[in-house]
Formats: C-alpha cells, structure tokens, sequence
C-alpha cells in the first residue's frame, strides 16, 4: 500500500505546466487519512487541498502559517522553511514508521510537543525497541525520517523502489491486496 502510494506522489511531484516546466508540487498533508485503498486494491492518495507548486500564484504560505496535520510534518515544514518533494518523504516515513510499529515515532502529549520532537528529538530506530524488526525496513524507515532532507530519498520513485527490495528480501510478494 505505501509503495503504491509513493509512486503516486511521484507521478504528483513529477507534474508538468503546458510549457513542460515541473509544478515542484509538494502535498504537504501525507498521512494515514490521506492514504485510501479501495475495494479492488487500488491505492489512491487524496487531499490535496494544501499541496503546493512552487512559484505558483496562491501556493505561498503566509508567513507564521504552518499548512497540514503536525504529527505528519517534516521538521523543514514544521520550521515554517522551505518545502519540497522530500517532505512528502518524510511524512510517509512517519506513516510507514506507524504502519508498522503501531507507534508514531515522534508523538508528544499535544501538538506543540510532538512539533518540537520532529524537530529535534532523535530517532527511535524500530531495531532499538523491537530487535525481531525487520533490519532492511529498519534502514528504510530510517532514511526517510532523516531530519536533513539531503539525508533522505531525494524522490518517492527511490523511496518505492527500496521499500519493493526490502520487502522482496523478507520474501514478502507483492500479494493481490484487493483480494485480501
């Protein structure tokens, strides 16, 4: 289901104007909510109400104006700073991360505190608490929530294709996910 969500957004963030100049759109609002699989299997990622394409007029955030849910924030995002593809990335981590692990790794007792975790606390690996945690998703998981953007998946096409490895080596197939 992630993967097929990433390579949505790739296809999102890979968007072209008429002129054939990329929008840099940016969803800026990843999260479980946002993730949909329908009754066939199809995933589809929804809401884009507070996507951005940079340069574009009205996609500017007002400054002081944080746009998407805290807890799936980026900490360039939460900073109020510069927002792009890797963003996504990082949020989808964080998806990923609690898709898996049933815990948000960077959840605070209210949004403030969380905000400020995904700023600066340091990640909890899955492999720190769970040692049976699958190391490849481990080091997947850990390079999207890099803080750095230059750290993580530069595209969500990088970031589909590592987890197909990680799952492919813990000998998970690509199962008809409509039918379960």
């Amino acid at each position: 289901v992630v993967s097929q969500a990433c390579l949505g957004l790739h296809a999102a963030h890979e968007l072209k104007d008429d002129e054939g100049q990329v929008l840099h759109l940016v969803h800026r609002d990843v999260s479980p909510q946002n993730v949909l699989v329908t009754y066939d299997g199809i995933v589809k990622l929804v809401d884009f109400g507070v996507a951005k394409a940079m340069g574009r007029a009205g996609g500017e955030t007002t400054a002081g104006q944080l746009k998407g849910k805290v807890p799936y924030m980026s900490p360039e995002q939460a900073r109020g700073g510069v927002v792009d593809r890797r963003t996504d990335i990082f949020a989808m981590g964080i998806v990923l991360y609690k898709l898996t692990t049933g815990l948000h790794p960077f959840l605070g007792e209210n949004d403030l505190v969380t905000m400020r975790n995904i700023i600066s606390r340091p990640l909890l690996p899955p492999r720190v608490k769970n040692p049976t945690f699958p190391q490849e998703l481990d080091q997947v998981l850990v390079k999207c929530l890099q803080k750095d953007p230059e750290k993580r998946y530069q595209t969500m096409l990088e970031l589909s294709s590592a987890l197909e490895r990680a799952l492919s080596s813990m000998g998970i197939q690509d199962d008809d996910v409509g039918g379960f």
